[in-house]
């Protein structure tokens, strides 16, 4: 006997068969509110573990399910509800693993004995009217409930057209497209991968963001444009604050007001000549841009950034599981944090520079553009309540991200000897790295590393980018008894060293996280802000590693041991590992874009440009060999009227000439717009 909870607790009983889960309502809701009948596929539930009970003197458990939002039960006694989630484990793995329960009737036991029940349940169900449903549910992804107190769950039409051959929808001129996005190396990368996609098409691709970023995605072939901020700057305030905490907020609206005009304006230049923007969310100012130049806008994410009840927004990802609502009012609530907080500015800028009128959330429509997230399904699967125009297409991988036409990385000799002395000592290898993180104590953060690394008995390669960047003294001298065990590296390509090792703990990051997960390791992921709760959580609901919250000596050395000596763990992550690396991520996403071009096209808004405003003219760039060099395009704005009918130089010319310089008027006539390349 249990409670499902969903709204209210549900009375009835759970079973747990070879191929199923299944629930059936008894006592009084089910003849008051009508019977709850549930079936759930073993091969869509993707792990279940104890939880906190709603319900005074019960003990809960949360079922994991694929596109669907957490399952919660609750059972009167503690080693019940242990039992069962040991024969759920126990039928999970011989499920994933291809294999037949070999348990004799004889030999059952009372959860074998209960989960027989099912099938007596399954033949009534199969003679009653709901044998087509049920009969397909089992065949299908979806969650498959009946009766009045649950919404039933059909499969979307993008799942039905993952299954079926997809049309070529590729245009027929080449075109020209900008991305924008912003942070750190890890949000760059991605947009380097499908750049190459494009370019393979043979389209024009220019990537714009961070000017430290610049050489490296010119070495690459790829034009770029500079937008503002500091990704390093922007780091340090999220993990001395927390992300989106009073604190952060109160520091970030007194530091980043003119960072965020310097990004609109800078965006802005960024993207004329584009025929079509693709914009991670956070850069904001790309759906404005689009409008303005009357062009189609696509978003590209790492991260769940759509709503949906079956994940948390990636930002607020709480300690314990809370359920679909939570999960989908935590979008509803960033999303009108995150606008408020930006929207004056946003309002100003579209007047001044855009000749846009004033827009609002709601106005912006955000949630009909089509939107591409380039993490795998296998490690989230997307969930039943998106619409079709978002794709899950797989990670965009970047492999030797650090090659370019002009030179080729290569491992350092004492790195191969380090791996090829490991491995005749038969010495397990971890890969330990928190990318470009920024940290406060760098120093004191190695010695923990240190110390967990000797207590575990593994050898370690150690890259030490938290220690690059704000920080005084990066260096940290090794303790000579375990020098032997450690290797340092400024950086090394993932997909070159982690096929060579056995575990990776990193931060967390999703460019990272694909790169181990892809490799088939078991992963320690030790958060710091941002998304990386999220997928810490996410791995270890999958059971392929471990989240260490609070990094101490003692909780990383166990994840490390956990990691190299769990079996379970071991093969769940060979397996996943397996099937990511199936997937073509950059060229689904290519055929997305490609499939949701028109689609995109016919979201473009034509009626918003002030009346007293001159159209935008878009000016196609031609000279590409002045992008590739990295020149921006300019705007120049002349004598625009602010909105008290006064003349303002605020956004004047914001392409890098002075105020004082020449202008010719007869080219440039009074209160209008020139889109152009300036030398």
């Amino acid at each position: 006997h249990a409670y499902l909870y969903r709204v209210l607790p549900v009375a009835g009983r759970f079973f747990v068969a070879e191929h199923h889960l299944a629930f059936r309502s008894s006592g009084i809701a089910a003849k008051t509110v009508g019977r709850t009948l549930m079936l759930v596929p073993l091969h869509d539930v993707i792990s279940a573990a104890k939880h906190v009970a709603f319900r005074p003197g019960h003990h809960g458990m949360v079922i994991n399910i694929s596109g669907h939002e957490e399952l919660f039960i609750e059972i009167s006694s503690a080693h019940r509800r242990d039992e069962l989630l040991g024969l759920i484990e126990y039928q999970l793995e011989l499920v994933r693993g291809g294999r037949e329960s070999r348990i004799s009737h004889e030999a059952a036991t009372r959860e074998r004995s209960n989960a027989l029940v099912l099938r007596d349940l399954s033949e009534r169900i199969h003679d009653g009217p709901a044998t087509a449903s049920m009969a397909s549910s089992a065949n299908s992804s979806v969650l498959s409930q009946t009766g009045p107190g649950f919404d039933n769950q059909s499969t979307s039409l993008s799942q039905l057209e993952e299954g079926s051959s997809v049309l070529s929808f590729a245009p027929t001129a080449p075109l020209t497209f900008t991305m924008l996005t912003i942070g750190s190396r890890g949000d760059v990368q991605p947009y380097i991968a499908l750049a190459k996609g494009l370019l393979a098409d043979g389209h024009r691709v220019r990537i714009a963001t961070h000017a430290e970023f610049g050489p490296w995605i010119l070495g690459h072939g790829i034009e770029f444009s500079e937008i503002g901020g500091d990704p390093a700057e922007l780091m340090r305030i999220c993990v001395e604050n927390g992300t989106f905490t009073v604190s952060f907020l109160r520091e970030g609206v007194t530091r980043f007001r003119d960072w965020l005009d310097d990004l609109l304006a800078s965006a802005w230049r960024a993207c004329q000549g584009s025929d079509v923007i693709i914009e991670c969310p956070s850069a904001i100012a790309g759906i404005h841009v689009a409008e303005a130049l009357q062009i189609p806008y696509f978003r590209a994410f790492t991260m769940p950034w759509t709503r949906t009840r079956a994940y948390p927004h990636a930002f607020a990802v709480p300690s314990k599981k809370a359920g679909g609502n939570y999960n989908y009012m935590s979008y509803v609530i960033f999303d009108q944090m995150f606008w408020r907080a930006s929207a004056f500015q946003i309002n100003r800028w579209r007047k001044k520079l855009l000749g846009l009128k004033p827009t609002s959330f709601d106005k912006l429509e955000q949630h009909k553009v089509p939107f591409i997230y380039n993490f795998s399904p296998s490690l989230v699967p997307r969930p039943l309540d998106w619409f079709e125009w978002i794709h899950v297409t797989g990670f965009w991988f970047l492999d030797n991200p650090d090659n370019s036409s002009s030179k080729k990385w290569e491992p350092p000799v004492d790195l191969v000897e380090f791996i090829r002395v490991a491995r005749e000592n038969k010495r397990k290898l971890v890969y330990i790295g928190w990318g470009s993180i920024v940290v406060p104590d760098a120093a004191a953060m190695t010695r923990c590393v240190l110390q967990a690394v000797k207590k575990s008995g593994v050898c370690a390669i150690l890259s030490k980018g938290w220690s690059d960047r704000l920080s005084s003294d990066p260096s940290t001298p090794i303790d000579a008894s375990i020098s032997a065990d450690v290797f340092q590296v400024s950086s090394v390509p993932h997909d070159w060293l982690f096929p060579q090792i056995d575990a990776a703990c990193h931060h967390g990051g999703a460019g990272t996280l694909g790169a181990s997960l892809r490799a088939g390791l078991p992963t320690v992921v030790k958060p710091y802000f941002g998304d990386q709760f999220f997928w810490g959580q996410q791995i270890e609901s999958l059971g392929v590693g471990s989240c260490v919250r609070q990094l101490t000596v003692d909780s990383l050395a166990k994840a490390l041991v956990r990691a190299t000596s769990d079996k379970k763990q071991i093969d769940r992550a060979r397996r996943l590992g397996e099937q990511i690396r199936t997937e073509d991520g950059v060229g689904d996403a290519v055929k997305a874009i490609y499939r949701d071009l028109e689609y995109a096209t016919s979201l473009i808004k034509r009626d918003t440009r002030i009346e007293h405003m001159p159209m935008v003219t878009r000016t196609r760039t031609t000279d590409t060999a002045l992008a590739r060099r990295g020149k921006d395009t300019s705007v120049a704005v002349q004598d625009e009227n602010d909105e008290d009918g006064h003349t303002s130089d605020e956004w004047s010319d914001i392409g890098g000439g002075s105020e004082s310089s020449p202008r010719d008027e007869t080219e440039v006539p009074r209160s209008s717009l020139i889109l152009n390349r300036l030398p």
